[in-house]
């Protein structure tokens, strides 16, 4: 079997990327741009909301700060009332989008393992089930998905012009997994700092514990927004990494009607 895209190596009449992966990759590889854009779409409206918590907190610690100031100034009162009653209203906002763009997102993933695994079916370090499962497993969540992606972008890379894999940087990858459990953890400080100062101390004192505990958040909502965009470069970055990786081969060769190396009337060696 002859790819058609590049010189073969050996024996085998495959190239190194051909030789590497699953028979048949080319018929069963599905694109995975449709989940892509679902998933992009999502991320950005989850970005959006988040960005829109954080300015509210910034409004609470500033009205905070207002009656911390001048106790008697019903602006500070007034503001964090409204907040509030904002707060209410995103909270049920934002869990339904979480569940949405977690899904979209895993849906997504799903069909990029998939084809990973077409491409290099020997380069991953966990097995296809963990596509989702690693995503709501306690503790483990913390770092099998981000082996799963790298394990992904790695067996996406382009090819050389003999068909050996390039190597590809991963920074963007792990700076992105990094920023997502930043996002985790602040709301985790947020929860500690309430639950130590809740009902003690004067009224200052818990003021000034509810002020700290928003200026985390509005560092964890800063960490949501950026992970969120940087989860939208992963997303179309490794979607267009997939799809250019097919199309080296696609291209040459139809899926259905097996095409000739070197030979239009379609004899000889074939995909």
């Amino acid at each position: 079997m002859v790819c058609g895209a590049r010189p073969v190596m050996g024996n085998g009449g495959r190239c190194y990327a051909c030789a590497e992966a699953a028979p048949q990759w080319v018929r069963d590889f599905r694109s995975p741009r449709v989940a892509a854009v679902a998933a992009v779409v999502l991320l950005v409206l989850s970005g959006l909301l988040a960005l829109a918590v954080l300015v509210g907190d910034l409004f609470g610690v500033r009205a905070i700060g207002l009656v911390l100031a001048d106790p008697e100034d019903a602006e500070g009162f007034d503001l964090l009332e409204s907040l509030a009653a904002l707060e209410s209203a995103v909270n049920g906002l934002s869990a339904l989008l979480l569940l949405a763009t977690a899904a979209a997102f895993v849906v997504w993933f799903h069909r990029i393992r998939a084809n990973a695994e077409l491409f290099v079916p020997n380069g991953h370090r966990h097995g296809s089930g963990w596509a989702i499962g690693a995503w709501f497993t306690p503790v483990v969540a913390l770092w099998f998905p981000w082996q799963l992606v790298v394990d992904c972008w790695r067996a996406s890379a382009s090819v050389d012009p003999e068909g050996r894999r390039r190597i590809v940087s991963q920074w963007l990858v792990s700076v992105w997994w990094t920023v997502w459990i930043g996002s985790l953890v602040a709301p985790r400080i947020v929860g500690a700092l309430v639950r130590a100062d809740s009902g003690f101390g004067e009224a200052d004192e818990r003021l000034e514990a509810m002020r700290t505990a928003l200026q985390v958040e509005v560092a964890g909502n800063a960490l949501r927004v950026v992970a969120a965009v940087l989860a939208v470069l992963v997303v179309w970055r490794l979607t267009e990494m997939q799809i250019a990786r097919a199309a080296t081969v696609v291209r040459l060769a139809d899926r259905t009607a097996p095409v000739a190396v070197g030979d239009p009337a379609g004899s000889g060696a074939t995909i």
